[in-house]
């Protein structure tokens, strides 16, 4: 007797937290636009600023935000250069992050580990992100 297989269920509707989750899900995605939110970084600024982080995972993770709006590019004063930066979305972002940020400062400390809560992120206006 051949044996009755179900379907396969379609795919569960889109989630909104799965979709914030993917664009800043990585070990470094979420710290480098933290930062970027501050203030536009040079891409070596960054890198050091970050710690460990190696070159390829960091070019990955900024070309992976700029190509989801989070990130864009401005000239530096030497031309030769751009800064990063976080977009508008990127900040509004960053400032959705903020209080799990504080959940996991307050988690961090319950554990006895030490970890320096994260300043109020700016709200850059760059001249022209692309």
């Amino acid at each position: 007797m051949p044996r009755s297989y179900e379907p396969k269920r379609p795919p569960m509707d889109a989630c909104p937290v799965e979709h914030v989750v993917a664009l800043v899900g990585g070990k470094w995605k979420a710290r480098a636009l933290y930062l970027l939110s501050l203030r536009p970084f040079a891409f070596a600024a960054l890198r050091r600023e970050l710690g460990a982080v190696s070159q390829q995972v960091l070019s990955t993770q900024l070309k992976a935000m700029q190509r989801d709006g989070l990130v864009g590019t401005v000239a530096g004063q030497d031309a030769r250069f751009v800064l990063y930066v976080a977009t508008p979305k990127g900040c509004a972002l960053v400032n959705v992050l903020m209080p799990v940020a504080e959940w996991g400062t307050a988690e961090l400390r319950a554990r006895g580990e030490d970890w320096q809560p994260p300043l109020a992120p700016l709200t850059p206006t760059p001249p022209s992100v692309s």
